[in-house]
């Protein structure tokens, strides 16, 4: 057992060595390889290319936001978002076509949608959107005084800022060049679509720059817009419940995954450990039928009887010397020299005393001669060892 509790105990702190070394050490692979065009635009990352800073903001200034971690077929059971914001999905995990058709029911019933990216390649209800590359960010200015422009004198883009265009639709450009729009609007039967074709305006390493700041709170400021929750699209950045893969996609590009693995390989030590037998098999302890006292009488009257005092001593002596091979974990051939040195080793008898009794035991009962007060004497003190070791 206490070979079974130090295995335990190393498992246990090799399990928080591991633990202390994952967060410590732990890299994000994904942000060291990140740059302008591929970085994650995600709301709870705090890189230079999240939006983290913009979400905080927004919560700042007085506006009710939240995160969706749900599909867009979801959008129909929150009646309290009223305005959804994708920004930059990842291309491998864009919406399918069932939840652009739940999409557009949400826009065409008045949820306003706001699109920050530079690739928009879709239908929105009747309003067809495409975007496609710009020459130059110099000439970004504002087209025509409304609501998102207002207080925005230059606005900071980066070089891969593209320019988007709106048809079949009722549409306003709001901030471009002669090359195209930045930043457009749509009605969409009750509802409106809002395209900003540069992440960098409302990222971590662009928000503060230019009138950026100004422009990322302008696009909440129409009053037309619903009022309700403002929803931040986090299910296609790969974060909440996936219908494919459960909890997995859940824990994606997080430690949790590499620590549950560890985990459960320690798991399987510490199972293999605590099953494993260090010793010989012990059988099982048999309860005596009889008392102390009785069967102490009952010798006694033998031996008077037929003056068998080695009989009586061989009796007593072999049974309580098979328990206390037992104890000590020896062999029932044990001398008495080496059953008393093991037993004191495990228990508070004193090795001298308990290797006379046990060598004077041996003498009567290979028929040394023994008084009868000295034999109850031995067979007292073998009954009294027998209870104190719980034999």
């Amino acid at each position: 057992m206490k070979k079974n509790l130090s295995a335990i105990l190393i498992l246990a702190g090799l399990f928080l060595v591991i633990v202390a070394i994952n967060f410590i050490f732990i890299s994000d692979e994904n942000e060291q390889q990140e740059n302008e065009q591929t970085g994650s635009r995600s709301s709870y990352r705090a890189t230079p290319f999240g939006t983290l800073g913009f979400y905080d903001l927004l919560a700042e200034s007085g506006y009710q936001v939240m995160r969706f971690d749900k599909p867009f077929t979801e959008l129909d059971a929150r009646k309290d978002i009223t305005t959804l914001v994708v920004i930059s999905p990842p291309p491998f995990s864009g919406p399918d076509e069932e939840e652009f058709e739940s999409l557009n029911a949400w826009i065409e019933t008045g949820g306003w949608l706001i699109v920050i990216d530079r690739d928009v390649q879709a239908g929105f209800g009747s309003a067809e959107a495409s975007t496609h590359r710009a020459n130059s960010q110099d000439g970004v200015r504002p087209i025509q005084p409304t609501l998102y422009t207002k207080g925005v004198e230059k606005l900071e883009l980066s070089p891969f800022a593209n320019r988007v265009k709106l048809k079949n639709a009722p549409f306003t450009d709001h901030i471009g060049d002669d090359q195209g729009a930045v930043l457009a609007d749509a009605r969409v039967g009750k509802g409106r679509v809002v395209l900003l074709t540069d992440p960098f305006v409302v990222a971590n390493n662009g928000i503060a720059k230019g009138d950026n700041v100004i422009l990322a709170l302008n696009l909440f400021a129409d009053a037309e817009r619903p009022e309700g929750r403002i929803a931040f699209d986090e299910y296609h950045h790969g974060f909440g419940w996936s219908r494919s893969e459960g909890i997995v996609a859940y824990f994606r590009g997080t430690p949790i995954p590499w620590m549950m693995a560890q985990l459960g390989v320690i798991t399987l030590f510490l199972v293999y450990t605590y099953g494993r037998r260090f010793a010989r098999p012990l059988p099982l302890k048999q309860e005596r039928r009889t008392t102390n006292l009785e069967f102490v009488s009952s010798m006694a009257n033998i031996t008077r009887l037929a003056r068998a005092s080695d009989l009586a001593m061989k009796n007593i002596y072999g049974e309580f010397h098979k328990r206390l091979c037992r104890y000590a974990g020896l062999p029932p051939t044990a001398s008495a020299e080496k059953l008393a040195e093991m037993t004191a080793r495990r228990s508070p008898l004193r090795e001298d005393e308990l290797r006379g009794l046990l060598s004077r035991c041996e003498h009567v009962s290979a028929g040394g001669k023994v008084s009868e007060a000295e034999l109850l004497n031995l067979v007292k003190r073998i009954r009294d060892i027998e209870a104190e070791l719980k034999l």
